[in-house]
């Protein structure tokens, strides 16, 4: 009896590098074809506003401004969506704008099997607007230009994200 409890705990060490082993690999199997599939994206619509750009410019070029959406705003909005789901490739810009009037700009295009995104606070002279995370229990703030690239888009009533991201585990949307 004393026999068989060793080899069951033996066994049970024995298995479970293992199983993290197999896990680990195929996390890393999935991020390089995820990188193979970012090396073939194609062109891109994002990175083409320029310096200076106001909410007049934003409403032209038919970008959602986050404050105060029009219906026709929520329609783009829900258009690109569901071009994802139907893996219809698209691309839409939200901007908003800071007290100062700089622009914030976030950008979503989908090629049909990527979605990437686009994050740029270089407009904005302070860094209210800046991405980062906590570290050691400060505040470490990123690049003012953060780039994704996901897989796959979750909208709910709550909260809406893009997920199994290269870089990151989740993204805003």
């Amino acid at each position: 009896m004393f026999k068989f409890f060793i080899t069951l705990i033996v066994f049970t060490f024995i298995s479970l590098p293992f199983n993290h082993i197999l896990d680990a690999e195929a996390s890393v199997l999935s991020k390089e074809m995820l990188k193979k599939e970012i090396e073939n994206y194609g062109e891109k619509e994002t990175n083409k506003v320029p310096a200076a750009y106001s909410k007049k410019d934003a409403l032209k070029n038919g970008d959602v401004i986050v404050k105060g959406r029009n219906t026709n705003q929520n329609a783009q909005i829900k258009r690109f969506v569901n071009n994802v789901k139907n893996k219809k490739p698209d691309f839409i810009r939200f901007v908003e704008f800071t007290t100062k009037g700089d622009p914030v700009i976030t950008e979503y295009q989908f090629n049909g099997k990527l979605i990437y995104y686009r994050f740029d606070s270089s407009r904005v002279q302070s860094d209210k607007y800046r991405k980062g995370t906590f570290a050691m229990g400060k505040f470490v703030a990123a690049t003012k230009v953060l780039e994704d690239y996901c897989q796959k888009i979750v909208v709910n009533s709550n909260d809406s994200y893009l997920t199994n991201c290269y870089h990151f585990d989740k993204v805003e949307f």
